[in-house]
């Protein structure tokens, strides 16, 4: 959930591993993995290997 408006790269070459600013909230499978600037610690998604 996002306001396309306020989204910008939050990474510089001095720290290159940021997230990005303007991104409230992300949901996977219906749950929320980061909200208000932070890992929720939900991890509801699963590994997709090839074969």
């Amino acid at each position: 959930v996002f306001d396309g408006d306020t989204v910008a790269e939050g990474a510089t070459f001095q720290k290159p591993i940021q997230p990005a600013k303007g991104i409230d909230t992300v949901i996977v499978n219906g749950s929320a993995v980061w909200r208000g600037g932070k890992p929720t610690g939900a991890r509801p998604g699963r590994v997709l290997s090839r074969g």
